[in-house]
């Protein structure tokens, strides 16, 4: 009877998985047709693999070494010593608590599984803070690699709110469990501790030489880092891949006589049904009002960081390509994507350890709860921040909107007039229309540091410190086709106010079979007389 029990229930399961994957598939398939549905899936994972996950395992990698020498080093240590006093009165956890959020910090989750373990760690602990612990540590899971990556972006202060935002998801989903333990088994308030010995806690390789320590520590947390870079393909190339054909739709294959966009399947890399979009659209204004999303297919990101950050990471580049993140965004995704950090994947194993898989559910539902908020946290901590001005665009232009000027644009010797348009959100973000005279409906979206170094947001791929940027997506044959920007170095800069300013850029042009058609300063001024009249490089040397 039994067997036949086990039986009738594998039949069961196996049918119900078919059922699943057959509606999956066959719903892609019928949409977007079988050939194509193929062709996409393979193409999308194949442009993940080669153009996100080796960049994310080069991050992975760097950080790893970094994370091992700041541990060889007592930094680590030196840190958890900086923190401790906010753990008893925010987390009600012992002071030795805040080793565990470094350590995830600097990795991942799984660092503090060996933590756990150590008497000499876990005896500071009850049991029910030992058991909310695995909440708290989680909650900066790839910290550094989240931050590294954003930054590389351009966002390296949007990410810092990110931080306080997990900071504050972390908070709060401790402080929930902590909740549901004690409403479970008050017994575990009134437990005694018997104390480790920290001096035991310790992470330092036997005595070498200085030289060795910095050579051992720099290859181990490389290779360390190598694991964690191979760990995420899955996931990236997987979860991503599926919800970008869910998310995204079908590519722009022209215009009919109409004038009218033509959208089609054609089997290329980041098509879908926008399936995703279409659902989170159904409630927007609850996710315009919690993260600040403007655009519905951003409720991808924190869906797949539920199972993996490092795949949601693999959304950015698409994301930053369609020109719909800003400082606002790259904060909330830091926030959620530190809090939730694939924690369906690794708290039932930690808890598992713990020899507490009974309360899964309970720490799932807390943890759910704490990563939304560490995103809400953030994205009205950016608005807070935003407001003052005092962050992303001190002293430079003030609010325009929808202001025109006549902009003398020089290439090369070469001048010609245009009418461009500059308006600045509330975000700090800025967007130029029709900056590039040849093409109409050329459009740059940036953002502005404090020393006026420009990040463009809309270049659909950054490769060694430039951006890549499409002009003429119709583009055949020596038709311009991109532009490719340089920003670094003072080749491009923005300053000034609603009255009067300038801006210039140096810009690659390229048309259609890639090859080189113009290169130079392309500059616009507004205001009589521009103020304060920034001098590209190459007129200062004129001069």
């Amino acid at each position: 009877m039994k067997s036949l029990k086990f039986l009738t229930l594998r039949r069961m399961e196996a049918g119900i998985f078919l059922l699943v994957f057959f509606a999956l598939f066959g719903t892609l398939g019928s949409i977007m047709g079988v050939p194509n549905m193929l062709n996409t899936l393979m193409k999308t994972a194949y442009s993940l693999l080669m153009e996100t996950v080796f960049y994310l395992m080069a991050i992975t990698v760097l950080s790893g070494a970094l994370g091992k020498l700041l541990v060889e080093f007592g930094v680590v240590r030196l840190l958890e010593l900086l923190l401790r006093p906010l753990m008893k009165p925010l987390f009600n956890m012992p002071g030795v608590a805040s080793l565990g959020a470094v350590m995830t910090f600097l990795s991942d989750n799984p660092a503090i599984m060996s933590l756990t373990k150590d008497k000499n760690f876990s005896h500071y602990f009850k049991t029910f803070q030992l058991i909310s612990f695995t909440n708290f540590a989680a909650a900066f899971g790839m910290g550094l690699i989240v931050i590294v990556f954003m930054s590389s972006l351009g966002y390296a202060s949007a990410a810092l709110i990110g931080l306080f935002g997990a900071f504050i998801g972390s908070l709060t989903s401790t402080r929930l469990m902590q909740f549901f333990i004690l409403k479970e088994h008050p017994e575990y308030a009134d437990e005694q501790t018997s104390g480790g010995n920290e001096q035991q806690i310790s992470f330092k390789t036997e005595e070498q030489s200085l030289f060795l320590r910095v050579l051992n520590s720099l290859l181990d947390g490389g290779k360390t880092g190598v694991e964690l870079g191979l760990a995420i393909i899955p996931g990236v190339l997987i979860i991503s891949t599926l919800v970008m054909m869910f998310t995204f739709g079908p590519s722009n294959v022209g215009t009919d006589n109409a004038g009218q966009t033509i959208l089609a399947y054609t089997g290329g890399p980041y098509e879908g049904i926008e399936l995703l979009p279409k659902l989170a659209g159904k409630i927007d204004f609850l996710f315009k009002w919690m993260f600040g999303f403007e655009d519905s297919s951003l409720i991808a990101f924190p869906i797949i960081s539920l199972g993996s950050v490092g795949a949601a990471l693999g959304l950015m580049p698409k994301f930053q390509a369609n020109g719909i993140i800003d400082s606002n965004t790259v904060a909330v995704f830091s926030a959620i994507g530190m809090c939730w950090s694939g924690y369906l994947s690794t708290h039932t194993a930690m808890l598992d350890s713990l020899g507490f898989r009974q309360l899964t559910s309970k720490d799932l539902i807390a943890h759910t709860i704490g990563g939304l908020v560490a995103g809400t946290s953030a994205h009205w901590l950016y608005v807070g921040i935003a407001s003052l001005g005092s962050l992303f665009t001190p002293g430079m232009v003030e609010a325009i909107r929808g202001d025109s000027w006549m902009a003398d644009n020089y290439n090369q010797g070469r001048s010609a007039e245009h009418v461009s348009t500059l308006q600045q959100y509330d975000d700090g973000t800025f967007i130029i229309e029709n900056w590039y005279k040849d093409v109409e409906g050329s459009r740059i979206k940036f953002t502005v540091d404090k020393d006026s170094t420009l990040h463009i947001s809309n270049a659909y791929t950054t490769k060694e410190g430039y951006y890549y940027v499409t002009l003429n997506e119709k583009a055949e044959g020596d038709d311009v086709h991109y532009a490719v920007f340089y920003p670094g170095e003072e080749y491009s800069k923005l300053a000034g106010n609603a009255q009067s300013g300038t801006l210039y850029l140096y810009v690659f042009i390229y048309n259609k079979q890639g090859k080189l058609v113009e290169e130079g300063y392309y500059w616009f001024r507004w205001g009589n007389p521009p103020h304060p009249k920034l001098v590209p490089p190459d007129e200062r040397q004129s001069n």
